[in-house]
C-alpha cells in the first residue's frame, strides 16, 4: 500500500504534464517537437519563505521561455479540487519541455538557467525534479 501511495501521485503528475503541454505551443518553431521525442522536466519547489513564491514565479516566467531549446513551459501553484490521492505538498511547480535530450542539456548550461538556479536554490526548503521523455528507451 505504501508503494502505491508514493507512486500514484508521481504517475498522475507525469500523465497530467504530458497531456497538458506536450503540443509545445509556446514556440512555433517547436510545433513538431513531440511527434518523435519530447523531454519533459518537472520541478516541484517548496520555498523557505512563502513571501518569495510570487517573485520566484515571476523570474521563472520571464527567463525560462526565452532560453533556446525550450518549446513548452508552465508554472503554477498546486490546486486543491478535493482529490485525496493528489499531493499538493509544494509551493510551485514548473514544467519545461524540450524537443530533444541535446536541447535539454543545452538548457542546463544556459547562462539564464544557471543564474536563475543560483539566485533561487538557496531560498528553497526543498525541491523534487522529475525528467521523462516520449522516446522509447531500453530502460
Amino acid at each position: 500500500m505504501q508503494r502505491f501511495t508514493l507512486v500514484a501521485p508521481l504517475l498522475a503528475l507525469a500523465c497530467l504534464s504530458a497531456l497538458a503541454s506536450c503540443d509545445c505551443r509556446l514556440r512555433a518553431a517547436c510545433a513538431p517537437a513531440c511527434t518523435q521525442e519530447c523531454i519533459t522536466h518537472v520541478v516541484l519547489i517548496d520555498v523557505a519563505d512563502d513571501a518569495e513564491i510570487a517573485a520566484l514565479r515571476s523570474d521563472a516566467d520571464a527567463q525560462i521561455p526565452k532560453i533556446a531549446g525550450v518549446c513548452g513551459y508552465q508554472c503554477g501553484a498546486p490546486i486543491d479540487i478535493g482529490r485525496t490521492t493528489v499531493t499538493g505538498d509544494y509551493d510551485l511547480g514548473m514544467i519545461v519541455q524540450f524537443p530533444s535530450v541535446d536541447a535539454y542539456k543545452a538548457y542546463l548550461e544556459a547562462p539564464a538557467h544557471k543564474e536563475l538556479v543560483a539566485k533561487w536554490r538557496p531560498k528553497w526548503k526543498s525541491s523534487r525534479i522529475f525528467d521523462f521523455g516520449t522516446a522509447r528507451s531500453s530502460r
